[in-house]
């Protein structure tokens, strides 16, 4: 080994300094580097396991608020259409409550206007009375004492009611012609 100008003590001493080289370079150098990259690669493998388990978890939990979404919506036209049933029917109830207000006052008016119409009859009866008497007193030229005043009024209105109205005229004329 001379002759290619390797001297072998030289060779075994640089070949045990390389071995105790490549020893503490592995013990002290590579090993805790090693370590440092196996412990960095598991907490990158635990992070993206996480973060597949995050992304898992917020596909489902966007799932859920779909489904809660959907729900209100529901619950919200189901809202709507109960209100809008309420709203008709209380429409509804309101019109034939209107209808029977409107009815009663109508019968109410009815009744108001018989009454008064029946009043006036009254009253045109009892004017027209007092005119006869009052014409059969001055066709008679005296006065009627106020008992045979009511008398006659009674008698004038009875013959009045139980015939037509031109005879009305008549059955007064009739009476002063019989005072």
């Amino acid at each position: 080994m001379d002759a290619l100008g390797i001297n072998g003590w030289n060779l075994i001493i640089q070949l045990a300094a390389f071995i105790i080289f490549i020893y503490l370079l592995w013990r002290y150098a590579l090993g805790p580097i090693v370590r440092v990259l196996d412990q960095r690669q598991e907490r990158i493998r635990e992070s993206m396991e996480a973060a597949t388990r995050m992304q898992a978890e917020l596909q489902a939990t966007a799932a859920r608020n779909e489904e809660v979404l959907a729900e209100a919506r529901r619950e919200a036209q189901q809202i709507v259409a109960n209100a809008r049933e309420a709203s008709d029917a209380t429409i509804a109830r309101a019109r034939e409550e209107a209808g029977a207000q409107a009815e009663q006052y109508l019968v109410r008016a009815e009744e108001t206007l018989r009454q008064e119409s029946a009043q006036a009859r009254q009253q045109l009866r009892q004017e027209v009375a007092d005119l006869a008497v009052m014409a059969a007193g001055r066709i008679v030229r005296k006065e009627l004492d106020p008992a045979a005043q009511t008398r006659l009024i009674q008698e004038t209105l009875a013959e009045a009611g139980g015939s037509a109205r031109p005879a009305s005229g008549n059955g007064a004329g009739g009476t002063g012609s019989r005072a």
